[in-house]
């Protein structure tokens, strides 16, 4: 007698990412590249790791004294103490005030796991989350339109009144230039969709695009929120068209976004605020008393400077804000498969706090009641020997300089190459992935006709890139953007 499963209805997920990785792996091509590893490569294409790191292993792992026994609800204590000093600086007015604290945390997105379940519970009113970061959604790609996205977007729409389109999305230009199907909804202004024939006329002429009702955001952590029932709406501050980031999309959204909403704000330290405009912010921020979450996960990545990368903090430490921070550490110093990290918590004062922990702490228990133990005491015995830190800080320094060595590199290759265009925008942009800024048709040409693979968006991992690829990679630019000249 045939049973039937209790997993019938279960219905195979849409795959967010790898697809990309997929094709490279199956393409034949002996000099297929791949542009859009999540980590950072050495010369010789293998996972940065900083060069403490194996030490450190080596000796946890002949260490007879350790205790494997299970850690507290709330973590490694020395680990959470270390993070902080690195985050805030060991004489910041937070830690001496002793109103911040943390938790241990798994993986790169356990803090956000953690932070959204408090959220959901105690700020029941605040059910919209605003996620601002440099990454640039994929939106039109996902739908298969490969002209510029401009074209489509005949006038400007306000980007503030949106309504969620039926699940199909269908467009059809003049010519048939343009077609494309969507399925899943997308946010589109009223006026942009006819009820009738659920057709497209339009999309909101600008870089940022919302994301509701089962869209899949760009940020791993949009889904996190998103599984939670909030409502999720995603912007980048990279301006494709003028090629730089651009602050004023934070402004902007701070400006639009309701009272008491949720905002979690990746690579803000890339917008290079003016005091004009970080006083703006402050101001709309606090009238609407928007909660703030940072995603601090490439300390030390983006300039080469530790305190520089997270000084933005400071802003809001001065001006009495409360907010939670997302502090991943793996990528810092190389220990991928050591996923840890810590939710950092700013308080007004120590009894507020001590409150907060004791609630983050009973979430824990159901989430994963013990964090693991390696990745943190691999880092906290760097920390907190000023040799190793030092050590540490070089290795990082040092990686930061050859990215910054590639950059340089590529521009001046395009440049002597004729490349139409400026690529100044290259070495304007800090860290390791950075937007090429070329358009889709680009791309396909790179990917189809050269076997080099990078996201649609063009953000690339620039450690990809080598002594022994550069030229070649220089050079497929050059004739993509040659090839599709005239064509935008």
């Amino acid at each position: 007698m045939t049973t039937l499963s209790v997993f019938m209805d279960v219905p195979l997920a849409q795959k967010l990412e790898g697809s990309l990785l997929k094709t490279y792996k199956q393409d034949s091509c002996p000099n297929k590249i791949f542009l859009a590893f999540r980590v950072c490569q050495t010369s010789k294409g293998h996972p940065w790791v900083s060069s403490v790191v194996p030490k450190m292993r080596l000796q946890i792992a002949q260490d007879p004294s350790l205790n494997y026994e299970y850690l507290p609800v709330n973590g490694m204590k020395s680990f959470t103490e270390a993070a902080l000093k690195l985050l805030f600086g060991k004489h910041n007015q937070v830690i001496v005030e002793n109103r911040v604290g943390g938790v241990h945390t798994v993986g790169d997105n356990g803090a956000f796991q953690l932070g959204a379940q408090f959220l959901k519970i105690w700020r029941k009113d605040s059910q919209i989350v605003y996620i601002i970061s440099s990454k640039k959604g994929e939106l039109l790609c996902k739908m298969g339109v490969t002209e510029d996205p401009s074209l489509l977007f005949p006038s400007p729409t306000p980007f503030a009144i949106f309504t969620v389109a039926l699940l199909t999305l269908c467009h059809e230009q003049d010519g048939g230039q343009a077609k494309y199907a969507c399925p899943f909804p997308v946010i589109v202004p009223p006026s942009a969709s006819d009820p009738q024939t659920h057709s497209l006329t339009c999309l909101p002429p600008f870089p940022q695009y919302q994301l509701e009702g089962g869209c899949v955001p760009t940020e791993p952590y949009g889904l996190v929120f998103q599984d939670m029932g909030f409502t999720v709406r995603e912007y980048s501050f990279w301006d494709s068209k003028q090629l730089c980031m651009d602050a004023n999309v934070l402004l902007n959204v701070a400006e639009q976004a309701p009272h008491g909403c949720i905002f979690v704000i990746g690579n803000i330290c890339d917008c290079n605020l003016t005091q004009s405009q970080w006083a703006t912010l402050m101001a709309s921020l606090k009238s609407k008393q928007i909660f703030l979450f940072f995603d601090i996960s490439n300390q030390g990545l983006s300039t080469g400077d530790l305190e520089k990368d997270t000084g933005f903090l400071q802003y809001f430490v001065s001006q009495g804000f409360e907010f939670f921070c997302s502090q991943s550490l793996s990528k810092t110093f190389g220990i991928y498969d050591e996923g840890v990290g810590i939710l950092v918590v700013v308080a007004l004062n120590n009894e507020l706090l001590l409150c907060v922990l004791s609630q983050l702490m009973k979430l824990t228990q159901a989430l994963w009641l013990n964090p693991p133990t390696t990745g943190a005491r691999i880092i906290t015995s760097i920390l907190c020997n000023p040799a190793l830190q030092e050590e540490w800080k070089q290795s990082l320094k040092g990686l930061v300089e050859n990215i910054m060595l590639i950059k340089e590199k590529v521009k001046e290759k395009l440049r002597l190459l004729g490349t139409p265009g400026s690529w100044d925008h290259i070495t304007d942009q800090n860290g390791s992935h950075s937007y090429l800024g070329l358009n889709v048709q680009q791309v396909e040409y790179l990917v189809k006709k050269k076997h080099i693979y990078l996201p649609k968006n063009s953000r690339i991992n620039f450690t990809c890139i080598n002594a022994h690829n550069i030229d070649y990679i220089t050079q497929s630019i050059n004739e993509a953007v040659l090839s599709t000249k005239g064509l935008d």
